[in-house]
């Protein structure tokens, strides 16, 4: 559902775009050394938070200015546009990160704004997330699972999809663009040359919950609403291996 029509304010889209390009994405590889390395910490962590949410709040406010929105039915919205193929657990990535972040910057939150969200995870307050062992986990009586992980990493991805003009920022803002969250999504044209790439992928698949590679995936110690979770692979759908396996020795034996 598009936001607006009409071009936004040039001055607004630059705007915006200096802040994702200078800050949000430069600052996005730094936080990431951190996180594959599992050394975040708490403040990294609301720092960070707070850089993404800040890219957030100007969209609104371009948006407003277009076309008045309300700022809770915009992120509802947006969260609906770049929801994430195979993250079941955690779609309303953007309305969280959003509460973490006025969670932090305020002692009480807005429970009118946030009564959906208070609902499902409790109330939100500043130790909703807490450190443990170079990782950030987001806990509440009925969840519990690595926030960098599983919030803020494919967040970012979303962000990261070469916007240049005011036109992609129009674009973007409306549903209409998307950034590299990868998973679900299989570039194949399913021929024998094909065969060895296809088998690799399966073979080292991430958890689209998480991210992680299968031996260090941590999803099965994650809790959604009471619920363990599982390591979701990122396995495309047309993935037969006994196929796979014949036009790989197809492909070497027509290479002799």
């Amino acid at each position: 559902m598009e936001v607006y029509t009409k071009k936004s304010d040039d001055n607004d889209a630059q705007y915006l775009l200096t802040y994702i390009n200078n800050v949000l994405i430069p600052s996005s590889n730094e936080f990431f050394i951190l996180l594959d390395d599992n050394k975040v910490l708490l403040h990294h962590a609301f720092s960070f938070n707070a850089i993404l949410a800040h890219a957030i709040d100007y969209m609104v406010f371009i948006a407003n200015k277009m076309s008045k929105v309300k700022r809770k039915d915009f992120i509802f919205n947006f969260d609906k546009q770049y929801s994430v193929d195979g993250c079941v657990h955690i779609n309303n990535k953007f309305r969280l990160l959003d509460a973490v972040n006025n969670s932090f910057k305020h002692v009480e939150l807005n429970s009118k704004r946030y009564s959906d969200l208070i609902e499902t995870y409790g109330d939100l307050t500043f130790h909703s997330l807490s450190a443990k062992d170079g990782k950030i986990f987001f806990e509440s009586p009925s969840h519990a699972f690595d926030y960098c992980r599983v919030v803020m990493r494919p967040i970012t991805a979303i962000f990261k999809c070469d916007l240049k003009t005011t036109n992609d920022v129009d674009d973007f803002i409306n549903g209409r663009v998307y950034g590299c969250t990868g998973y679900g999504y299989f570039d194949y044209d399913y021929e024998p040359h094909d065969a060895i790439d296809r088998m690799t992928d399966a073979c080292g698949s991430e958890c689209m919950d998480c991210g992680e590679g299968f031996d260090d995936c941590d999803c099965p110690n994650f809790i959604y609403d009471g619920k363990k979770a599982e390591f979701a692979e990122n396995l495309d759908p047309n993935f037969d291996f006994e196929d796979v396996m014949s036009k790989i020795s197809g492909t070497r034996e027509f290479s002799k």
